[in-house]
């Protein structure tokens, strides 16, 4: 009886995180320049607006980002040396989907 209980409590310690990643979502997307250039190392940073709280991700030499966010309603921003960083507000992700942001 007590191996079975153990049994039980450890599936269910071991399917926390999963439960807890299954909270998550993605934001992806490609940074171009105004020529349509592709841009590697661009911070991109998602802000929730009402929480306030920042996930960050940096684009690839293809220029391709992926972050892994929270649902909610995002700031997105997109810094690189040498450029404006543009800002796009109110952007809603919602659980389980996935959002492309170009």
């Amino acid at each position: 009886m007590k191996l079975g209980r153990l049994v039980c409590l450890t599936v269910a310690v071991l399917a926390l995180p999963l439960i807890a990643f299954a909270q998550d979502t993605t934001l992806s997307g490609t940074v171009r320049d105004n020529t349509g250039g592709v841009l590697p190392g661009v911070t991109v940073t998602a802000t929730n607006e009402a929480q306030g709280t920042t996930f960050v991700g940096v684009t690839d030499e293809r220029g391709l980002y992926r972050i892994v966010v929270r649902p909610g309603v995002f700031r997105v921003s997109a810094e690189l040396a040498g450029f404006t960083t543009p800002q796009r507000p109110g952007i809603e992700i919602l659980l389980g989907r996935a959002v492309t942001l170009n």
